[in-house]
């Protein structure tokens, strides 16, 4: 008996969900009929949906992971994800292959709240794997205030990013120093090399050149300060019909009062 729970707690493994899951902000499509730790033992040898996860991409793009189950039966149970848009259906997509998945399952419970999502598979050999995450605040629309901003109103003051997926966990680790260059956006709003801008422990700014995408740096959000870069106006509208380019039209961007756009190349900053 000493020796079973040895071999069994010995086994239990605190395991790491998709790296990626780090930054979720929802759980979305949650099955109705399983309760939070229930083991899920039917309906045998059937695909179920039991929930789906919400993310925002470092394109900005609303993302969620469809997380899809095999109830064991006459064949061990099976775990994969599916990566759909935030707005797509997972049921249309259970019986397609996973991006990711988890074979030989023996059973399986998860649990789900307003702020946070745990899931336990049992595998042979009393090997046990446990996700515990965090699902991070969702930004809740303020009611209107007497003489403020529509702005306060209208947009989160953060947005969470989540990883790129096919970056090694170890890499996500490392922490860049503020001035860093994290996203290299060529003069040609060419992308020299994907954002790492999610390793930056204090956020990260635009440096606004006219592209629909600039490079970005770690450090502060400072934008339309003097000396410091100025701020996007947007990229849907223009004073005149030529490119956006700082030294010929350079309405993509903005200063705080008293300053003026000054172009360094393609880059524009307030001085």
């Amino acid at each position: 008996m000493i020796l079973f729970f040895i071999l069994f707690f010995t086994g239990m493994v605190q395991a790491d969900a998709p790296h990626y899951w780090s930054q979720l902000t929802e759980i979305k499509d949650r099955h109705e009929f399983y309760a939070n730790n229930e083991t899920i033992i039917k309906p045998r040898d059937s695909w179920q949906t039991l929930f789906s996860v919400v993310y925002t991409d470092l394109d900005l793009n609303q993302m969620k992971d469809c997380v899809f189950y095999r109830v064991p039966g006459v064949e061990k149970g099976m775990l994969k994800l599916k990566t759909v848009s935030a707005l797509d259906s997972c049921d249309k997509h259970i019986l397609e292959p996973g991006d990711k998945d988890w074979q030989g399952i023996k059973s399986l419970q998860f649990s789900t709240s307003v702020d946070s999502l745990q899931l336990t598979m049992a595998f042979p050999e009393y090997r046990s794997e446990k996700w515990a995450l965090a699902i991070q605040n969702k930004f809740v629309k303020p009611a209107p205030k007497m003489n403020a901003s529509s702005v306060d109103a209208k947009a989160p003051r953060m947005i969470y990013l989540a990883p790129k997926k096919d970056l090694p966990f170890k890499f996500e680790s490392t922490v860049l120093k503020d001035n860093t260059l994290c996203h290299d956006i060529n003069e040609d709003c060419e992308e020299v090399k994907p954002s790492i801008c999610s390793q930056c422990p204090e956020g990260w700014y635009e440096i606004p050149n006219g592209c629909s995408k600039g490079p970005k740096y770690c450090g502060r959000q400072t934008c339309g300060q003097k000396n410091q870069p100025a701020c996007r106006r947007g990229m849907e509208w223009q004073r005149s019909e030529g490119p956006f380019e700082c030294r010929v039209d350079s309405s993509f961007a903005y200063c705080a009062k008293g300053l003026q756009i000054h172009c360094e190349g393609k880059l524009a900053y307030c001085r």
